[in-house]
């Protein structure tokens, strides 16, 4: 009897698997260009080799794959590369995302709920839209990218090697659904012509130097943490070397849920973010559009600092505001970004000795040292960076 009982079960179990395999929900989508993101599409040439790409936005995506990838933090690029060449092209996805996703590691983590013929049309579908690697001379190939989600402005560049050439863009482009902090204000007439001072090598110099040490409250009265990071750049330069060196945008509204800080007599122009590994902390930059500049080059006054992870999904300022200043440099410099450096000393904010015998009443810790940043669009190697002999280094580069 039990055996009986034994081979009903088997054999129900083999019944259910059976009708789970049949049943499931459809895979539904619709055709690439059923969006308007093609019409968006942004074009580089160079030599031979021609780029054409776009971003489609999360309904776009969800139109076009049957899902919504950008839930799952993952972001899809067109491409369209035409190679007008003699010889064989290669495109290296690596250049446009070191870490993308393969097409069928997304079709399988969203394999769940399917019916077998659903999940089998959602693997071609998957390999069948995405960019292939080699382009035949007088070919033209387009596909998708699985890049990590970027929900403001994405910046990613484009690499393409032929005929013994390396062929190298940087696109920077508008994601729908996103507007950023810095979109509340006019940066370009932020000040009047005729206020803005030009300053050049020593006369920048010092009117770095004779910046504020701090930002403030909205009442100019009680001092905020240190200035301690100014970046030189174009505008546009500026922001793709920031997206490219792994700084996030802030939307408006995660802005506006921010304690601000005041300097110039108004809060921060924009928030910048890169979130760490595992997602214990994050390291923010706030800047303010100074109202002098340097040639063509506008300057931002800014301060980096860092928060990690204390208790749930609480966290806590980390008091070394130095160690926020040193990382947000070496975030330019493996970037391949930064093209000029210069120390400018000043006293200790808050020497670390007052830090550890006041702790309660001291929220933070500092050297006094500013950093300048020349920043570029073109990659530089760290070679070819411009080392401004302005004020010696802080003591620990010195050793």
């Amino acid at each position: 009897m039990t055996h009986v009982r034994h081979r009903i079960i088997l054999v129900a179990v083999a019944l259910a698997a059976g009708l789970a395999g049949c049943g499931g929900k459809a895979y539904l989508y619709e055709p690439v260009d059923s969006g308007t993101f093609l019409a968006r599409a942004e074009r580089e040439s160079d030599g031979p080799i021609h780029i054409a790409t776009a971003v489609p936005g999360r309904e776009e995506t969800e139109r076009i794959f049957g899902i919504d990838l950008y839930d799952q933090g993952i972001q899809p690029v067109w491409l369209q590369v035409e190679n007008a060449g003699d010889t064989l092209a290669r495109y290296a996805l690596v250049s446009t995302d070191p870490e993308y996703f393969s097409p069928l590691e997304v079709s399988y983590m969203n394999r769940r709920g399917y019916s077998k013929d659903a999940r089998a049309a959602m693997d071609e579908r998957f390999h069948n839209l995405a960019m292939p690697r080699y382009i035949d001379p007088g070919e033209t190939q387009s596909g998708f990218v699985l890049t990590h989600a970027d929900w403001g402005a994405k910046g990613f560049n484009v690499d393409v090697f032929s005929g013994g050439e390396s062929y190298n863009f940087t696109f920077l482009l508008r994601v729908p659904g996103f507007e950023p902090d810095y979109a509340r204000i006019d940066l370009k007439s932020l000040y009047a012509d005729d206020d803005i001072l030009d300053y050049e090598a020593d006369a920048l110099q010092e009117a770095i130097r004779n910046l504020p040490c701090c930002s403030t409250d909205l009442g100019g009265e009680e001092s905020g943490e240190p200035v301690n990071l100014v970046l030189v750049g174009e505008g546009e330069e500026l922001l793709r070397a920031l997206l490219r060196s792994g700084w996030r945008e802030t939307s408006i509204e995660e802005a506006a849920a921010q304690e601000p800080q005041f300097l110039f007599g108004r809060e921060q122009d924009a928030i910048f973010r890169y979130e760490t590994v595992g997602g214990d902390g994050f390291y923010e930059l706030r800047f303010w559009k100074a109202p002098f500049q340097s040639g063509d080059d506008y300057v931002y006054v800014g301060m980096a600092r860092h928060f990690y992870r204390w208790i749930g999904s609480v966290s806590r300022f980390d008091p070394d505001v130095d160690n926020a200043r040193n990382f947000a440099a070496q975030k330019f410099l493996y970037g391949q970004t930064l093209k000029g450096t210069g120390w400018i000393a000043g006293e200790e904010v808050v020497p670390v000795t007052s830090f550890w015998d006041k702790l309660i009443s001291t929220p933070y810790f500092s050297d006094g040292y500013r950093i300048v940043l020349w920043l570029s669009v073109e990659p530089v190697s760290m070679f070819d960076i411009d080392i401004r002999a302005w004020d010696p280094p802080p003591r620990w580069m010195q050793k």
